[in-house]
């Protein structure tokens, strides 16, 4: 049975005039326009029409359509020769996504090599963006909570440091202290570094503060780092960014365009009850 790469990532939703939003599910809906084109490294991406599957799900395909001039070789029987000609080909190739409109998940599969994560990410910020005063983007979702495996393998903690962004779509049920940082500064992005002095003997307490800020990254709204030390002295680096999260799931060859639909929101049903 042929397997399909389903990755997750978070639609941001920060409106650039508040005073006119009319919320997510309206704003993304007319955002998702079949009719605007976008043209990426020689390829013209389109939207199908979004549509509503089951509850408070919004569907839809991703996906380009590429002309390329190839040369073609037949025989004569006039000229008894071989004739070359050059004929116009046609290719395309699409995805489809699902969006949970109660949290702006977003999962897609992939189809390598010619839709790629990047490739899929790129596409649509490109057509969101056709809508700047909307303020709707693809952000990453980072593997944070892969932290506490790789804690276990240390020994010391001697560096930690976590890159905020403000969340989507408010502050609630947030830690006070981020909340703090971002919605009292009016800040979109921040920086919180924690650090040994070289040499000192003790860790860093991972039991406290750090927690809320790996738990912060697991919601989609902040990439972490660390650095620990091993007995013998060997230095071991934790970064969030080098895995993105995703599911590998199985699909039928006799599987229709309603039920892979299905299989991309069961993963993601799955990826949230793993977050949360």
């Amino acid at each position: 049975m042929p397997q399909t790469v389903i990755f997750f990532n978070k639609i941001a939703y920060k409106p650039i005039k508040p005073m006119m939003q009319r919320g997510f599910d309206s704003d993304i809906r007319e955002v998702l326009n079949p009719d605007l084109p976008i043209i990426r490294y020689g390829r013209t991406w389109r939207l199908s029409r979004p549509a509503e599957h089951g509850r408070n799900y919004l569907v839809g395909k991703l996906g380009f359509e590429a002309s390329e001039s190839k040369r073609q070789t037949y025989y004569d029987d006039k000229a008894k020769d071989f004739i070359e000609k050059s004929v116009s080909s046609r290719q395309g190739h699409y995805v489809q996504w699902a969006i949970d409109l109660s949290n702006h998940i977003m999962a897609f599969e992939t189809k390598i090599p010619d839709i790629k994560y990047q490739s899929f990410k790129g596409a649509f910020c490109g057509l969101l963006d056709k809508y700047p005063d909307i303020g709707l983007t693809v952000e990453d979702i980072m593997e944070s909570s892969k932290f506490y495996e790789w804690a276990k393998r240390i020994d010391k903690l001697t560096k930690f440091s976590a890159n905020l962004r403000a969340p989507n779509p408010d502050f609630e049920s947030r830690p006070k202290f981020i909340l703090a940082i971002l919605q009292d500064t009016n800040a979109d992005h921040a920086k919180i570094e924690l650090s040994k002095d070289k040499g000192s003997k003790d860790s860093l307490d991972i039991n406290k503060t750090i927690p809320d800020l790996v738990k912060y990254g697991e919601d989609g709204y902040s990439t972490i780092n660390a650095r620990g030390l091993l007995k013998n002295g060997q230095s071991k680096i934790f970064d969030s960014k080098q895995g993105m999260p995703a599911d590998r799931i199985d699909i039928p060859m006799t599987a229709k365009v309603e039920d892979v639909f299905d299989f991309i929101i069961e993963a993601l049903k799955r990826f949230k009850n793993e977050k949360h």
